[in-house]
């Protein structure tokens, strides 16, 4: 077990709680010492509950990268995968690939003369 003064606790508190998740930690105070234990914390109400009536709590595979909830739901990777599935079919006429200037032009009927 480490024993530190809560003067060099307070300069330095980060240090000492990642100290605490590793080995036993005690802060002395004047004549009164303060030992630091590590909880797990449940990560919610939910975990509680499952745990207690024996519920499963499957965590969603996102097939994002940046674990954005919108592709959690079914129907809308269906969606995505629909509309490229028509885009690859050529189904879809609204969508147009503009990359050039000219392409911008012919797209929306333009002329030198409409830009002037």
């Amino acid at each position: 077990m480490t024993t530190i003064s809560s003067r060099e606790f307070l300069l330095n508190p980060a240090h000492y709680f990642n100290l605490a998740k590793r080995e036993n930690l005690a802060v002395k105070r004047g004549s009164v010492v303060f030992q630091i234990t590590v909880k797990p914390q449940k990560a919610c109400a939910w975990t509680a509950l499952s745990e207690r009536f024996g519920w499963t709590v499957e965590e969603l595979k996102s097939i994002s990268p940046s674990k954005d909830p919108y592709w959690d739901n079914p129907r809308n990777v269906e969606e995505l995968l629909q509309r490229d599935k028509d885009r690859k079919e050529g189904k879809n006429p609204i969508v147009a690939t503009l990359r050039t200037s000219e392409d911008i032009k012919s797209y929306l009927g333009l002329t030198d003369e409409d830009l002037d």
